[in-house]
């Protein structure tokens, strides 16, 4: 069978418009931090909460619009913990997974208290009855949540209609109740000193309420995961964001103002409603229009009932999808053959609801923000990296004004979390609860998931064709190679390395398998990997030299499989530079590589349209460090074989003469161990622009060989980025050295 045959792609149904999308995202945003925050918040930012809000949504529109560009780029489910995975690696990518986790679990816990309270209410005040009111609002919490978990085992949903019904209701009723607020404010007739001060306790209590009060704006997180049912996603979940968070930030400041400046008692109205905490809506509303109380406790209700499933639902989806990747034990992820629901995850993320449910609301909803504002810090981060190592990336919408947005959004986020840690009651067990569940999922990561995903990898790849030398040496190079024109001079340039180590070659060729696709259908492509193998072993006489053909659904795992199984010192890998495919820059094959391959690595992208006839010159730019020694080394090798001159070179500023003899002493010294008389050059030349001085001095060379960045963020995205530069300012061959040092 074809493997370009047509295949029958199966994908949701795009039936969802501006409005059921906006409703959606308004839906997540109008719940528990307006009934049960806007009085706790007021009392610590005074009438400064109105200025919160409007912050709030600022900078929750800069991270809602990353989420619109990451979800355009890379439209897979997953959300946050993808694209933070692809932008900084499989420990980031768990470590998004494991807090998004804690932050919809913790969440669900905050609806919980919130129903408790308003619950509680009925039976205190309504009822009549003399109960203590802390255990009934915790016991009808915890009452909840187990019910609602029940529900979700049970596999039973709220349908899209009932959900929206819900989402008018309580947004009418806040409407109406912000209506009656308003009205009563303006019958006074001094009503301005309501809000006098505006900032009693200064801009440190403002600050304080907007990381208390961030959690009310994670619901456009909803709209990007929606966005594969979206009629014109890419026009109208950008929209969607704006518009229900800003629909959401009006009905958080006209309900603030009305409590305000509507609520009369003997301290100013922002220190009273601060005094009644959660109850401070239900508690006045009476004051402000007739049945207040009654409908503000029947919208609490529905809302937070409906909130609370489907956070468990989300929450449980979260664990489920960690421990599908590997992430966490494989338990989570199974299946109830009856109810067809993850019922291990479920049952775990209910215990954490739980748990926390006990806690004080000022607690739980401080811990739940700082959860979010933690994965919006990833977010903003990895919108700012992928703009830079994946322009390649085919970006529907793209954020405005980047890095300036992104890099207000974390300050902004950096700063609401140093106040909400430092003013808020609870803050230094806020702080430590948060340390201890990322050190916890920490240890989980590198006790449990690196060899679970390392055993998975294993499992998925499958060694189809093998062909190992039959005399063993002691340096073994191997070539993953693919394209069979770069295949040919990649075996040419590790033979003159195997000679001169005397050492063997081993050749791998992998055959991409699709996700979703049986290994029946690449029979041909096999056939055809195995004959390209087979006669590059047999083209290559001088060292020994075997093949492999491996079938995996990603190449670079292959490697790294390939790494682990045949433990060779050297990977001889080939780059075409910078291309508009995914697969084919310095990233999705080549990185992955790079970081982990527990070996040197050396890239090589060969001058374009020259046959390999050997390297006559090498310019080595050179700061010093294990990678510049590597290129050292593979330069000596060549020079030894084609008696090639050798240059190293330093680009650098007046004042840097210690250390250009330093890096110039360490690489001379590679090539003075054997190599008497060999000719070695060495230059310094003094510019602030290394790239253009080295580019220009390359044209007098046949290959330039440099070390891998040494910078700081190397295992994020710099990789690269210096030798991606030079490439494109020349036709050379260039290649690109990686020392293996255990602390890379």
């Amino acid at each position: 069978m074809e493997l370009n045959q047509r295949e029958v792609q199966v994908s949701l149904s795009r039936d969802l418009s501006l409005f059921d999308i906006t409703m959606i995202g308004i839906a997540g945003m109008i719940g528990a931090g307006i009934f049960a925050l806007t009085g706790i918040a007021s009392g610590i930012a005074g009438p400064a909460i109105l200025v919160a809000f409007l912050l709030n949504g600022v900078i929750a529109t800069f991270t809602g619009l990353a989420y619109a560009e990451l979800g355009s780029a890379i439209p897979q489910a997953g959300g946050g913990y993808v694209w933070i995975k692809e932008s900084m690696g499989d420990y980031a990518g768990f470590l998004a997974g494991w807090i998004d986790w804690a932050a919809h679990t913790i969440a669900c816990s905050l609806y919980a208290v919130t129903f408790g309270a308003f619950f509680s209410e009925v039976v205190i005040a309504f009822l009549g009855l003399d109960l203590p009111q802390f255990l009934v609002a915790k016991a009808s919490a915890i009452f909840v949540v187990s019910f609602l978990a029940y529900v979700n085992y049970m596999g039973a949903k709220e349908s899209g209609k009932l959900g929206g019904a819900v989402t008018l209701l309580k947004v009418s009723i806040l409407v109406l109740f912000a209506v009656f607020g308003i009205v009563r404010t303006f019958s006074f007739p001094n009503w301005q000193e309501s809000y006098q001060p505006f900032f009693p306790n200064g801009w440190a209590g403002m600050l304080a309420a907007m990381g208390l009060t961030f959690i009310a704006f994670e619901g456009f997180e909803i709209i990007v995961q929606s966005g594969e049912e979206v009629k014109n996603p890419e026009r109208n979940i950008p929209r969607a964001i704006v518009m229900s968070l800003w629909t959401a930030v009006a009905i958080y400041v006209i309900v603030a103002f009305s409590l305000l400046g509507a609520v009369k008692s003997e301290v100013p109205s922002w220190q009273y409603l601060g005094t009644l905490g959660e109850f401070s809506l239900i508690r006045v509303a009476n004051q402000i229009m007739p049945f207040g109380a009654i409908m503000i406790i029947a919208g609490g209700l529905i809302s937070t009932v409906s909130a609370m499933n489907a956070t468990i639902f989300s929450s449980s989806r979260v664990v489920f999808a960690l421990s599908r990747s590997g992430f966490l034990n494989k338990t989570l992820s199974r299946i109830n053959n009856k109810t067809k629901t993850p019922h291990f995850a479920i049952f775990f993320s209910y215990l954490i609801i739980a748990i926390a449910s006990l806690a004080p609301i000022e607690a739980i909803a401080s811990v739940a923000d700082i959860m979010f504002i933690i994965l919006f810090l990833l977010v903003n981060i990895t919108l700012m990296l992928l703009r830079l190592r994946r322009p390649d990336l085919k970006r529907t919408f793209k954020v405005p004004f980047v890095p300036f947005l992104p890099v207000v959004a974390i300050v902004f986020q950096i700063v609401i979390s140093y106040y909400l840690l430092t003013e808020i009651e609870h803050g230094t067990l806020v702080f430590f609860l948060t340390i201890g569940w990322i050190v916890f999922g920490s240890l989980i990561y590198y006790t449990y998931s690196e060899r679970e995903m390392e055993k998975r990898v294993e499992e998925k790849i499958k060694t189809v064709y093998k062909e190992i030398p039959l005399e063993e040496k002691p340096f073994v190079i191997l070539v993953p190679v693919a394209n069979p024109v770069i295949a040919k001079k990649l075996v040419k340039f590790a033979e003159i390395l195997a000679r001169q180590r005397n050492g063997e070659i081993i050749i791998l060729n992998t055959v991409r398998l699709p996700m979703q696709t049986p290994s029946t259908i690449l029979v041909k492509d096999i056939d055809t990997a195995k004959e390209m193998v087979s006669e590059l072993v047999r083209e290559t006489k001088n060292v020994p030299v075997g093949g492999v053909v491996k079938v995996g659904h990603f190449v670079s795992e292959a490697i790294l499989n390939a790494v682990d199984e045949f433990n060779p010192d050297l990977v001889l890998m080939g780059w075409r530079g910078r291309t508009f495919r995914r697969d084919a820059v310095l990233g999705s094959t080549i990185d992955p590589v790079l970081l982990k391959a527990k070996c040197d690595v050396l890239v090589l992208r060969f001058e374009p349209g020259k046959e390999f006839n050997g390297f006559e010159s090498i310019l080595i730019p050179t700061a010093g460090g294990p990678h510049a020694i590597l290129a050292c080394e593979i330069a000596r090798d060549i020079a030894k074989s084609e008696n090639s001159r050798v240059k190293l070179l330093y680009v650098g500023r007046k004042g840097d003469e210690r250390k250009v003899e330093k890096a110039i002493s360490e690489c001379k010294k590679v090539f003075e161990v054997e190599e008497r008389g060999l000719e070695v050059e060495s230059e310094f030349i003094v510019s602030g622009d290394a790239v253009s001085m080295i580019s220009k001095e390359a044209e007098n060379f046949d290959l330039i060989l440099l070390g891998a960045s040494e910078k700081p963020f190397l295992q994020n995205f710099l990789m690269g980025v210096f030798p991606e530069k030079i490439v494109r300012r020349t036709l050379k061959t260039v290649g690109m050295t990686r020392k293996w040092v255990k602390l890379l």
